[in-house]
């Protein structure tokens, strides 16, 4: 029966990581070049499996809901920028702002800081301990609770057999 797990296990891995390989190809080509693509996929995935690399456990029921999140944020980021650059006076108050990271699983904070800067008027610049440096345009704002809502739901992705594990370095994004 562990062997059949085992096996069971294995072959999903290597779809996750396929589809992954396949997402990214599609992305950075334009869904073109296929033919050069697969070759590019099956040496990613040897690679991939030869360096012993594990991905993060992700919860899948909770992306839904994210991407649902995300893209109403993006729309708005866009709004928010073109309300901006066609303003005669736009309304801005730039600082520099920390934000106390609730999480400490270090594949959330990293997708965090990536994806802050797609949120209206925020960008992530580092993290120390448990804090995010982000500049923000408009300190005003509430910028918090947008920071707080994107990382429950990237919690709740990358919570998925997660040890409780904290990383004290400073990491640059």
């Amino acid at each position: 029966m562990s062997a059949f797990a085992f096996t069971r296990q294995k072959i999903f891995s290597v779809m996750k990581w396929m589809l992954f390989y396949a997402a990214l190809w599609a992305l950075l080509t334009g869904n073109q070049g296929w033919g050069f693509g697969v070759l590019f996929i099956a040496l990613a995935l040897f690679c991939t499996f030869r360096s012993g690399l594990r991905g993060p456990s992700l919860s899948l029921r909770h992306v839904p809901p994210f991407l649902l999140y995300f893209l109403q944020r993006l729309v708005a980021g866009g709004v928010d920028v073109a309300g901006r650059t066609l303003s005669f006076k736009p309304a801005i108050e730039p600082a520099w702002v920390k934000y106390s990271l609730q999480s400490t699983n270090p594949h959330t904070q990293l997708a965090l800081s990536a994806i802050v800067g797609l949120l209206p008027g925020t960008l992530a610049a580092s993290i120390k301990g448990n804090r995010m440096l982000v500049h923000v345009l408009n300190s005003g704002q509430d910028w918090q609770r947008d920071i707080a809502q994107l990382e429950r739901h990237l919690t709740a992705i990358y919570s998925a057999h997660f040890s409780t594990h904290k990383s004290s370095g400073e990491r640059s994004v």
